[in-house]
């Protein structure tokens, strides 16, 4: 209850910190907002106890591909460098998180609507074209973390169209007192719950590792596909690294899509 006290206290000092930031500027550019959102969630990360380290060099621009485990791979990301994100339209109206993630600029996607897929991928490709750097999560859904899903390949095409760079990241987590698959929100679970839960748990450990080298792709379908195993390596990696007692052995099958 105190981290969460403090958690709670931290967000109105973060809302008043966008207010200034939208009086003090006429038109917030994604720049902007990019740059609120990695101070905003490094103060989130410390305020609930969650370390962060990153392995690998972190890119400055072009379209960084992602496991995904939790809303918390939202603040481990945008703590490790200035960016905007592709979210699920849902995530608009979730609480705290939700307003985090409109502030800093994220393009939202309504599931299951080509119409707003289309839309998405124009948001997509403006921001790579105007240096942005932006995160996918292209299994569309978390997990936990002991499998990865195909990869959806139709917003890998702004990066394509852009000829942007693609880097392949995997997110891991770890803590002293539970293994990392209580520690992911996935399926059917309660945001408030888990994050209570969450802020019981001691020394949360989060890990960012990013492939050695960006790659730029012709075809956004040879793009998931080659990413998927680079993401699937990396967490092979992640898992190995992990202490013995807090390792699962992951079984990542599938093939991109």
């Amino acid at each position: 209850m105190f981290r969460l006290t403090g958690l709670l206290l931290t967000l109105l000092v973060l809302l008043a910190r966008f207010a200034w930031l939208r009086v003090s500027k006429r038109r917030l550019t994604l720049a902007d907002r990019a740059a609120w959102l990695q101070s905003a969630c490094s103060l989130v990360l410390r305020r609930l106890s969650i370390s962060l380290t990153t392995e690998g060099p972190s890119p400055r621009t072009g379209l960084i591909i992602s496991n995904h485990l939790s809303y918390l791979d939202i603040m481990l990301h945008a703590a490790a460098g200035p960016r905007i994100f592709v979210s699920k339209s849902e995530v608009r109206s979730w609480p705290l998180l939700g307003w985090l993630a409109r502030c800093g600029g994220t393009i939202f996607i309504v599931r299951g609507s080509r119409s707003g897929a289309t839309e998405a991928a124009i948001g997509i490709e403006y921001a790579l074209r105007s240096g942005i750097t932006v995160v996918l999560f292209p299994e569309g859904t978390s997990t936990d973390g002991t499998t990865l899903r195909p990869f959806h390949s139709f917003l890998f095409e702004p990066a394509v169209e852009a000829e942007s760079p693609i880097t392949a990241t995997a997110v891991s987590y770890e803590a002293e007192d539970t293994v990392e698959r209580n520690l992911c929100y996935y399926g059917d679970m309660g945001f408030i719950s888990n994050l209570i839960d969450m802020a019981g748990h001691r020394s949360i450990h989060g890990r960012v590792r990013f492939d050695a080298k960006s790659r730029v792709y012709g075809n956004r379908r040879h793009a998931a596909n080659d990413t998927w195993e680079r993401v699937a390596r990396l967490r092979l990696h992640a898992d190995m690294d992990m202490p013995r007692h807090a390792r699962h052995y992951s079984t990542l099958a599938g093939e991109a899509r």
